[in-house]
Protein backbone atom coordinates (compact mmCIF):
# COMPACT_ATOMS: atom_id res chain seq x y z
CA UNK A 1 0.00 0.00 0.00
CA UNK A 2 1.52 3.26 -1.20
CA UNK A 3 0.53 6.93 -0.32
CA UNK A 4 1.68 10.64 -1.46
CA UNK A 5 1.33 13.10 0.84
CA UNK A 6 1.96 16.53 -0.27
CA UNK A 7 1.96 18.86 3.28
CA UNK A 8 4.10 22.15 3.22
CA UNK A 9 4.02 22.33 7.30
CA UNK A 10 7.46 20.61 7.73
CA UNK A 11 6.27 18.62 11.44
CA UNK A 12 2.33 18.05 10.45
CA UNK A 13 4.05 16.58 6.80
CA UNK A 14 6.28 14.44 9.24
CA UNK A 15 3.77 13.41 11.82
CA UNK A 16 1.48 11.99 8.52
CA UNK A 17 4.15 9.79 7.67
CA UNK A 18 5.51 8.57 10.78
CA UNK A 19 1.91 7.33 11.58
CA UNK A 20 1.12 6.44 7.92
CA UNK A 21 4.50 4.09 8.24
CA UNK A 22 3.47 2.76 11.60
CA UNK A 23 0.10 1.33 10.11
CA UNK A 24 2.15 -0.17 7.04
CA UNK A 25 1.76 2.27 4.39
CA UNK A 26 5.00 3.07 1.99
CA UNK A 27 4.96 7.28 2.06
CA UNK A 28 6.32 9.86 -0.46
CA UNK A 29 6.29 13.31 1.23
CA UNK A 30 5.91 16.27 -1.28
CA UNK A 31 6.45 19.68 0.48
CA UNK A 32 4.42 21.96 -2.59
CA UNK A 33 2.41 20.88 -5.46
CA UNK A 34 5.00 20.53 -8.05
CA UNK A 35 6.58 18.13 -6.22
CA UNK A 36 3.96 16.10 -5.78
CA UNK A 37 3.11 16.39 -9.53
CA UNK A 38 6.72 15.75 -10.26
CA UNK A 39 6.23 11.56 -8.00
CA UNK A 40 3.00 11.26 -9.28
CA UNK A 41 4.97 10.76 -12.72
CA UNK A 42 7.45 8.64 -11.00
CA UNK A 43 5.63 6.27 -9.18
CA UNK A 44 2.16 4.71 -8.94
CA UNK A 45 0.05 5.47 -5.63
CA UNK A 46 -3.05 3.85 -3.77
CA UNK A 47 -4.05 7.13 -2.26
CA UNK A 48 -2.67 10.46 -2.54
CA UNK A 49 -3.41 13.18 0.66
CA UNK A 50 -2.67 16.78 -0.39
CA UNK A 51 -3.12 19.88 1.36
CA UNK A 52 -4.92 22.50 -0.37
CA UNK A 53 -2.78 25.78 0.16
CA UNK A 54 0.26 24.22 -1.24
CA UNK A 55 3.31 26.67 -2.73
CA UNK A 56 3.75 26.73 -6.38
CA UNK A 57 1.21 24.74 -7.21
CA UNK A 58 -2.21 24.48 -5.12
CA UNK A 59 -4.04 21.24 -4.04
CA UNK A 60 -6.83 22.36 -6.32
CA UNK A 61 -4.98 22.74 -9.30
CA UNK A 62 -3.25 19.41 -8.38
CA UNK A 63 -6.00 17.19 -8.59
CA UNK A 64 -7.40 19.37 -11.78
CA UNK A 65 -4.18 17.96 -13.78
CA UNK A 66 -4.23 14.59 -12.12
CA UNK A 67 -7.69 13.90 -13.18
CA UNK A 68 -6.91 15.71 -16.86
CA UNK A 69 -4.16 13.17 -16.91
CA UNK A 70 -6.60 10.20 -16.28
CA UNK A 71 -5.37 9.75 -12.85
CA UNK A 72 -7.95 7.99 -11.06
CA UNK A 73 -6.05 7.26 -7.66
CA UNK A 74 -8.34 8.47 -4.64
CA UNK A 75 -7.41 11.72 -3.49
CA UNK A 76 -8.48 13.04 0.10
CA UNK A 77 -8.33 17.05 0.32
CA UNK A 78 -6.91 18.09 4.01
CA UNK A 79 -7.30 21.53 4.39
CA UNK A 80 -8.00 24.52 6.49
CA UNK A 81 -10.77 25.87 4.64
CA UNK A 82 -14.10 23.94 6.03
CA UNK A 83 -16.89 26.00 4.69
CA UNK A 84 -19.45 23.81 2.65
CA UNK A 85 -18.39 26.10 -0.97
CA UNK A 86 -15.32 24.78 -0.34
CA UNK A 87 -16.13 21.86 0.62
CA UNK A 88 -17.98 21.45 -2.63
CA UNK A 89 -15.08 23.00 -4.53
CA UNK A 90 -12.80 20.35 -3.56
CA UNK A 91 -15.24 17.66 -4.49
CA UNK A 92 -15.95 19.26 -7.71
CA UNK A 93 -12.76 19.24 -9.28
CA UNK A 94 -12.10 15.51 -8.48
CA UNK A 95 -11.43 15.08 -4.50
CA UNK A 96 -12.58 11.94 -3.33
CA UNK A 97 -12.68 12.82 0.49
CA UNK A 98 -11.99 15.90 2.57
CA UNK A 99 -10.64 16.74 5.70
CA UNK A 100 -10.52 19.81 7.54
CA UNK A 101 -7.69 20.98 10.19
CA UNK A 102 -7.04 20.39 12.57
CA UNK A 103 -7.44 16.45 12.26
CA UNK A 104 -7.41 13.81 14.34
CA UNK A 105 -4.50 11.53 13.32
CA UNK A 106 -6.88 8.17 13.71
CA UNK A 107 -9.57 10.06 11.54
CA UNK A 108 -6.89 10.53 8.80
CA UNK A 109 -5.77 6.83 8.90
CA UNK A 110 -9.40 5.26 8.88
CA UNK A 111 -10.45 7.85 5.84
CA UNK A 112 -7.44 6.70 4.09
CA UNK A 113 -7.91 3.05 4.81
CA UNK A 114 -11.19 3.46 3.50
CA UNK A 115 -10.43 5.02 0.47
CA UNK A 116 -8.14 2.34 -0.49
CA UNK A 117 -11.04 -0.44 0.66
CA UNK A 118 -13.17 1.52 -1.91
CA UNK A 119 -11.04 1.84 -4.59
CA UNK A 120 -9.65 -2.26 -4.35
CA UNK A 121 -13.46 -3.56 -4.15
CA UNK A 122 -14.39 -1.65 -7.00
CA UNK A 123 -14.07 -4.64 -9.14
CA UNK A 124 -14.31 -7.73 -7.54
CA UNK A 125 -12.39 -8.18 -3.83
CA UNK A 126 -11.08 -12.04 -4.62
CA UNK A 127 -8.54 -12.73 -6.99
CA UNK A 128 -7.83 -16.36 -7.85
CA UNK A 129 -4.38 -17.68 -9.64
CA UNK A 130 -4.16 -21.16 -9.76
CA UNK A 131 -3.89 -22.37 -5.94
CA UNK A 132 -3.48 -18.90 -4.62
CA UNK A 133 -6.47 -16.62 -3.83
CA UNK A 134 -6.02 -12.93 -2.78
CA UNK A 135 -8.70 -11.70 -0.75
CA UNK A 136 -8.56 -7.94 -1.26
CA UNK A 137 -11.02 -7.01 1.91
CA UNK A 138 -9.04 -9.41 4.59
CA UNK A 139 -5.45 -8.46 2.93
CA UNK A 140 -4.27 -11.46 2.58
CA UNK A 141 -2.91 -14.64 0.29
CA UNK A 142 -3.77 -18.00 1.07
CA UNK A 143 -2.83 -21.25 -1.20
CA UNK A 144 -5.44 -24.04 -1.07
CA UNK A 145 -7.17 -22.20 1.75
CA UNK A 146 -3.88 -21.67 4.03
CA UNK A 147 -2.71 -18.07 4.37
CA UNK A 148 -0.04 -17.20 3.63
CA UNK A 149 2.85 -15.34 6.40
CA UNK A 150 3.65 -12.43 4.70
CA UNK A 151 5.65 -9.11 5.19
CA UNK A 152 3.50 -5.98 4.24
CA UNK A 153 6.07 -5.64 0.93
CA UNK A 154 6.17 -9.44 0.31
CA UNK A 155 2.14 -8.90 -0.01
CA UNK A 156 2.08 -5.47 -2.27
CA UNK A 157 4.19 -7.61 -4.36
CA UNK A 158 2.24 -11.01 -4.97
CA UNK A 159 -0.64 -8.87 -5.15
CA UNK A 160 0.71 -7.21 -7.74
CA UNK A 161 1.60 -9.93 -9.64
CA UNK A 162 -1.49 -11.40 -9.10
CA UNK A 163 -3.55 -8.54 -10.30
CA UNK A 164 -1.66 -8.56 -13.55
CA UNK A 165 -0.98 -12.53 -13.68
CA UNK A 166 0.52 -13.76 -17.38
CA UNK A 167 1.58 -10.31 -18.17
CA UNK A 168 4.91 -8.78 -17.63
CA UNK A 169 5.34 -6.25 -14.62
CA UNK A 170 8.96 -4.60 -15.02
CA UNK A 171 11.26 -4.54 -12.30
CA UNK A 172 11.07 -1.06 -11.95
CA UNK A 173 7.46 -0.66 -11.57
CA UNK A 174 8.02 -3.12 -8.41
CA UNK A 175 10.46 -1.04 -6.68
CA UNK A 176 8.39 2.08 -7.25
CA UNK A 177 5.66 0.03 -5.51
CA UNK A 178 7.67 -1.17 -2.44
CA UNK A 179 9.39 2.34 -1.81
CA UNK A 180 8.94 5.88 -1.42
CA UNK A 181 11.02 8.03 -4.02
CA UNK A 182 12.76 8.88 -0.84
CA UNK A 183 14.65 5.78 -0.54
CA UNK A 184 17.29 4.13 -1.84
CA UNK A 185 17.08 0.35 -1.57
CA UNK A 186 19.80 -1.78 -2.35
CA UNK A 187 20.60 -3.27 -5.56
CA UNK A 188 19.01 -5.97 -4.35
CA UNK A 189 16.22 -5.45 -1.97
CA UNK A 190 13.82 -6.48 -4.19
CA UNK A 191 15.02 -9.84 -5.18
CA UNK A 192 15.89 -10.72 -1.62
CA UNK A 193 12.04 -9.73 -1.06
CA UNK A 194 10.82 -12.32 -4.72
CA UNK A 195 13.29 -15.08 -3.02
CA UNK A 196 11.13 -14.86 -0.10
CA UNK A 197 8.22 -15.18 -1.63
CA UNK A 198 9.46 -17.75 -4.09
CA UNK A 199 9.85 -20.11 -0.77
CA UNK A 200 6.76 -19.47 0.12
CA UNK A 201 5.16 -20.44 -2.68
CA UNK A 202 7.44 -23.39 -3.20
CA UNK A 203 4.20 -26.02 -2.00
CA UNK A 204 1.51 -24.12 -4.44
CA UNK A 205 1.34 -24.16 -8.67
CA UNK A 206 2.14 -21.18 -9.29
CA UNK A 207 5.83 -19.54 -10.08
CA UNK A 208 7.33 -16.57 -10.55
CA UNK A 209 9.39 -16.00 -13.78
CA UNK A 210 11.95 -13.86 -14.23
CA UNK A 211 12.35 -12.37 -17.60
CA UNK A 212 15.94 -11.31 -17.62
CA UNK A 213 16.75 -7.52 -18.21
CA UNK A 214 13.08 -6.69 -17.94
CA UNK A 215 10.64 -7.93 -15.37
CA UNK A 216 8.58 -10.61 -14.35
CA UNK A 217 5.63 -12.36 -14.69
CA UNK A 218 3.55 -14.30 -12.46
CA UNK A 219 2.54 -18.23 -14.14
CA UNK A 220 0.73 -21.27 -13.42
CA UNK A 221 2.91 -24.26 -13.94
CA UNK A 222 1.87 -27.68 -15.50
CA UNK A 223 3.32 -29.38 -12.49
CA UNK A 224 4.23 -28.74 -9.32
CA UNK A 225 7.81 -27.23 -8.86
CA UNK A 226 10.08 -29.73 -6.56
Amino acid sequence: MKILVAEDHLLLGKSVKRALVENNWTVDLAVDGAEALYFTECSQYDVIALDWMLPKLSGIELVTKLRMRGINTPIIMITAKDTVPDRVTGLTHGADDYLVKPFDMAELLARVQALYRRATHRGSNTIIVGELLLDSSAHSISVNHEVLELTGKEYDLLAALMCKAGALIHRDDLVGLLYSVNDEPGSNSLDVILNRVRKKLSASNVIIETIRGKGFILRVALTIPQ
